[in-house]
């Protein structure tokens, strides 16, 4: 299906492709003995791997049925849910969760399912709703949220691994506004926008995921 096409969503698959290329290229070069060593809180490279490489298998998995309607209009209604339900703990044994599901070839599994989520990308109208656990949210919005955790969580793995790897300008774009939005919607863009042209600092505790 093409009919559901423009210059936006393109823009959004493009960059959601690009950027779970780059989050495929860190993982390729992790060594065999390196999916063990801490990465970020509680989590293993091996979890953190796994918990961003649902942004990859959950395209191909939620887009298998789709929904009757949109109950989740964006990436930030998405995420102000979670962060008003978060829990810690249940967060971090996803994440090991995942990566138990890439343990015996974190590459191939992950290489796989981009293989599947860029044919299912490039085929499906923006429109397309699809079934996920919080309820119908549309294709673009989809990706554009798993966007941001393919470059924030990609730019963890990269800090863990010890290697310089920028994420994709095209996915770090769309990162920014899905957090601005974030901010926004919170009361907290005033800060945000204060601290991005260097009037004042951010409260040390400023988090726009968890």
């Amino acid at each position: 299906m093409t009919q559901g096409r423009s210059a936006f969503g393109d823009r959004v698959r493009e960059a959601y492709l690009e950027s779970a290329e780059f989050f495929a290229g860190l993982v390729d070069g992790v060594d065999i003995d390196g999916w063990e060593a801490p990465a970020l809180g509680q989590w293993t490279v091996r979890d953190l791997a796994g918990h961003t490489y649902r942004s990859i298998s959950t395209v191909v998995g939620y887009s298998e049925k789709p929904a009757p309607q949109v109950d989740v209009e964006s990436a930030v209604a998405w995420i102000l849910n979670v962060r008003q339900n978060a829990d810690p703990d249940r967060i971090a044994e996803m994440g090991r969760s995942a990566g138990l599901e890439i343990m015996d070839s974190p590459q191939m599994m992950v290489r796989g399912f981009l293989s599947m989520a860029r044919d299912r990308v490039n085929e499906l109208d923006e429109d397309f709703i699809l079934a996920t656990p919080q309820g119908g949210m549309r294709l673009i919005d989809y990706l554009a949220l798993r966007i941001m955790e393919l470059v924030i969580h990609g730019g963890d793995l990269a800090r863990a691994l010890g290697v310089e790897a920028p994420p994709p300008p095209s996915g770090m774009q769309v990162a920014l506004q899905v957090l601005a939005g974030v901010a926004v919607a919170e009361g907290r863009g005033p800060a945000l926008a204060d601290a991005l042209t260097g009037r004042t600092p951010l409260p040390s505790n400023f988090n726009l995921l968890i």
